[in-house]
């Protein structure tokens, strides 16, 4: 008769268990969240570059169709070309950002609160 006893030990541990770890779960879903507002954020100021500099080469490309010299040319293609490297440097930038907020993300131990936060508290 014991042994039936045995067949299911506490039927209740495998709970007490999950619920021991739900805390991890919630943690994964927050850094889940985090993530992909971060990448949102990074996603939408590309495509806003892009967009500025699609349009900086139509108005380049006008200008130059209009130019009356070929130093006019030079000069219209030069100040496209500055442009688009600034932005280019921008991409750059908001990029390094990005792999360095997920890196403190990643580098956090439980608890502790991300980078950001701790510089400013």
């Amino acid at each position: 008769m014991s042994d039936n006893v045995t067949l299911f030990p506490n039927i209740l541990q495998p709970a007490t268990a999950l619920k021991a770890c739900a805390p991890i779960g919630v943690k994964f879903w927050e850094n889940q969240e985090t993530a992909l507002e971060g990448l949102e954020e990074f996603a939408d100021g590309w495509f806003a570059r892009r967009h500025e500099s699609a349009q900086a080469a139509l108005a380049t490309a006008r200008q130059i169709s209009n130019a009356a010299t070929a130093a006019d040319i030079l000069r219209e293609y030069q100040n496209w070309l500055a442009r688009a490297m600034e932005l280019l440097a921008e991409d750059g930038k908001a990029y390094q950002q990005q792999v360095l907020r997920a890196g403190s993300y990643l580098s956090a131990s439980p608890g502790a609160p991300p980078a950001d936060e701790r510089r400013t508290a």
